[in-house]
């Protein structure tokens, strides 16, 4: 599931949740909701940017994963991306943005063979790879192909560093709980890898960071935080929030921070503003 803060709306606060269950993308503006159109199927991670809202579709067995943007109010929704020259991606799972890259204007996301390892997708045709998407001439092109499941991704404020998370559990022999760090190189491509933080608790799915280089990971204990050296700070412990304690996703907006908790949405108001 994914969730991104809408900025620039007049007179009413709106986020866009994302429940897989229900295979539709649905935007809760106060108290009604709403669906986009056409349909997006088994939507997860989201992000605002220029004014659209940019969602990751897992797809299924017959329709490609894709991302694709959404009018955040007409809810109206065109396809933005499906495929590698003609190889249908697999089930994208998470996705940000960049634009003090040498002024370019690039989306990145990590794309994880998911669907098909839970069984509701068809069988790969690319690797589990994060790709980097020029919004200005259309090219797509895979980054980071040494990942297991790439998952969570962000960039600090400077976009000098990426962060991408490595989640998993299930693969005998290989399971790993890790988020790697990279810097980018001159043609804005990923370099000198290394580990960042390994999960203490769960995999590392969501990641944020905030204005103080902080780094935000949605974990198996909750949400915990780091500063940019990985050293732990603090966790908001998701076994209150919760029955499982998982939590996968939130957003952070100035003093807020908006967290999904598997079956339940939560409101935490900070003591001062982290974004």
């Amino acid at each position: 599931m994914g969730i991104d803060d809408i900025k620039g709306q007049k007179d009413t606060e709106l986020f866009l949740l994302l429940p897989i269950v229900s295979n539709r993308v649905k935007a809760n503006n106060k108290n009604s909701c709403v669906f986009t159109r056409p349909p997006i199927l088994t939507p997860n991670g989201v992000a605002y940017f220029d004014g659209l809202v940019y969602v990751c579709s897992q797809g299924n067995r017959t329709t490609s994963g894709a991302i694709y943007a959404v009018n955040p109010t007409t809810l109206v929704s065109r396809l933005v991306v499906n495929s590698w020259f003609g190889l249908r991606l697999n089930s994208p799972n998470d996705v940000t943005f960049t634009t003090k890259i040498d002024g370019r204007r690039y989306m990145w996301f990590t794309d994880p063979q998911v669907a098909y390892l839970q069984n509701f997708g068809s069988s790969p045709q690319l690797g589990s790879y994060v790709y980097r998407f020029d919004m200005i001439t259309s090219e797509l092109r895979p980054v980071i192909t040494d990942l297991l499941v790439p998952n969570g991704i962000a960039f600090d404020p400077s976009e000098k560093t990426l962060y991408v998370s490595d989640t998993a559990p299930n693969l005998p022999g290989q399971g790993t709980f890790a988020v790697y760090a990279y810097d980018l190189n001159e043609d804005a491509l990923p370099i000198n890898r290394r580990v960042f933080s390994i999960s203490s608790l769960g995999i590392p799915d969501g990641i944020r960071i905030d204005k103080a280089d902080r780094v935000w990971t949605a974990e198996g204990d909750g949400i915990n935080v780091r500063n940019r050296q990985g050293t732990l700070l603090g966790v908001i412990l998701g076994l209150k929030l919760c029955e499982s304690g998982v939590i996968s996703n939130f957003a952070l907006t100035g003093n807020t921070v908006i967290i999904l908790a598997q079956e339940r949405v939560w409101r935490l108001e900070l003591a001062s503003s982290v974004l």
